[in-house]
């Protein structure tokens, strides 16, 4: 019940896997430094936005109130770099990391409000299964 409604209610979410689909990480030289070091914001600011999915996700979560969770399997300790990157792009949704995809499909058996996770690639679709929509990075998704 929410707002006196005795109506069932359920927020619809979403969620995105960073990278890859918001953003397309370096592998140069001095990338794979920071990354060894484990300086995350260094080696975020040395990646490049997919802004048409970026600018989708953030409409979609801001405008439109849709409960968003961003995926990473980068590293646990560059979350709070992430949040910073969001944040300096106009939108702070939840972060979370995964070591696998596979540990990322089990995790969303649970949650059945989260209705579509947009990923990178057709593998990732594969595992994460009917949910799941792989987004080209030069096309903003439609919700």
């Amino acid at each position: 019940m929410q707002g006196n409604n005795i109506a069932e209610y359920s927020q619809i979410g979403q969620g995105v896997v960073f990278e890859g689909v918001l953003t397309q990480l370096s592998d140069s030289v001095i990338a794979n430094f920071h990354k060894q070091r484990g300086n995350w914001k260094k080696y975020l600011a040395l990646s490049k936005p997919c802004e048409l999915p970026l600018k989708a996700m953030i409409d979609s979560s801001i405008r439109l109130g849709i409960a968003t969770d961003v995926y990473t399997f980068i590293n646990d300790d560059a979350i709070d770099a992430i949040n910073d990157w969001l944040l300096r792009k106009g939108v702070s949704v939840g972060v979370m990391y995964y070591s696998s995809v596979e540990e990322l499909a089990y995790d969303l058996r649970f949650q059945r409000s989260v209705r579509t996770i947009y990923v990178e690639t057709q593998e990732q679709a594969s595992i994460i299964g009917i949910r799941s929509h792989v987004v080209d990075t030069k096309k903003a998704w439609i919700n």
